[in-house]
């Protein structure tokens, strides 16, 4: 079974080589056009759920592919020239020392700006057998300084939220999310200085069944993501970018839209960019893996029931669906 056919949007020739009807610049499938933000002419890339191990082994999350998908996707990235790297948390296994150290020789080859937020399995957890580095110490080595943060890249504001911990310790047993009373306090405060914010998080807001084409098991939202949805609506964020269920989707979310970043370590192996312009935005998904590759991801996925869920949805035609948004066409028409 070619899988790159199976993934290939419509517009494809029978190799499953992209036509430029059906994607931006001749790379991947058109995740979708939106009609913000709009500014000059800015590209980053945000990556998901690398899960980073240098030691663990096959899962439907292929461990030992781990560190090859990640560098070439940062080889990617340093040929693109991008803006920035946006990772959406979950950059480790399962947050062991040896995991952020390999994955800090990894980053030191990006030749572009690299901001992150946490996941789930990047920070401490009561069921952890091993040390895993304080959330301060995350802080220092993958945002400007601080968490809760936004930095201005390019056109845009690149605002970073932290969903995977709690002051209180009430995530400590769980990989759902939340979100902090005094980060949503901060919000109040700070999107109103931003131009044009784009939120990076790494648990999803937006109900699994608005989600394109799937529904997220309910497990995967924010706890209180009506309170989040709230204040991005009514200070008018246009999109946010979340990891957490490693497969494209888009949902509406607070007025504008939700788009969640595929795994680059299971299946379908790829990462976003992200086109800003006077116009809008288009976003753009990279395979990371060729055909066998691809294939070994597909069949480990088909294997385990986390992964089925995403392989049957292929095998129903979802890649055939893309683009999953396509707002104010008439702004990308040819003249």
């Amino acid at each position: 079974m070619n899988i790159f056919i199976l993934i290939a949007p419509k517009g494809t020739n029978e190799m499953g080589a992209h036509t430029r009807s059906s994607i931006v610049g001749g790379r991947g499938p058109l995740v979708g056009r939106f009609p913000a933000p709009r500014g000059r002419s800015t590209t980053i890339a945000v990556i998901a759920d690398p899960h980073v191990s240098p030691d663990a082994e096959g899962t439907w999350k292929l461990y030992h592919r781990t560190e090859a998908r990640v560098m070439t996707a940062i080889a990617d990235i340093n040929r693109l020239a991008v803006d920035a790297a946006v990772f959406v948390g979950d950059l480790t296994r399962d947050g062991h020392c040896r995991e952020f150290d390999r994955l800090d020789e990894l980053l030191d080859q990006c030749a572009v700006p690299v901001l992150a937020v946490p996941g789930n399995h990047d920070v401490p957890k009561e069921y952890d057998d091993h040390q895993t580095p304080p959330l301060l110490e995350f802080i220092s080595q993958y945002t400007p300084g601080s968490l809760p943060f936004v930095e201005r890249v390019g056109s845009v504001d690149i605002v970073g939220i932290n969903t995977a911990w709690m002051p209180d310790g009430s995530l400590d047993e769980t990989h759902s999310g939340a979100i902090s009373r005094a980060q949503l306090d901060w919000l109040e405060r700070t999107l109103p200085e931003t131009e044009t914010p784009i939120i990076a998080m790494h648990h999803t807001a937006a109900p699994g069944s608005d989600h394109a084409y799937r529904a997220n098991d309910v497990e995967y939202r924010l706890s209180n993501a009506d309170e989040l949805t709230a204040v991005l609506e009514k200070h008018d964020v246009g999109l946010c970018f979340a990891g957490h269920v490693h497969w494209p989707s888009v949902a509406p979310l607070g007025g504008g839209y939700e788009v969640v970043a595929p795994s680059t370590c299971s299946f379908p192996q790829a990462y976003l960019l992200v086109h800003v312009e006077p116009r809008g935005t288009t976003i753009e998904l990279v395979p990371l893996a060729d055909n066998p590759e691809l294939a070994e991801a597909y069949r480990a996925a088909r294997a385990d029931p986390r992964g089925s869920r995403l392989t049957d949805s292929t095998d129903a035609g979802y890649f055939q669906r893309f683009p999953l948004v396509d707002a104010a066409p008439d702004r990308w028409a040819v003249p």
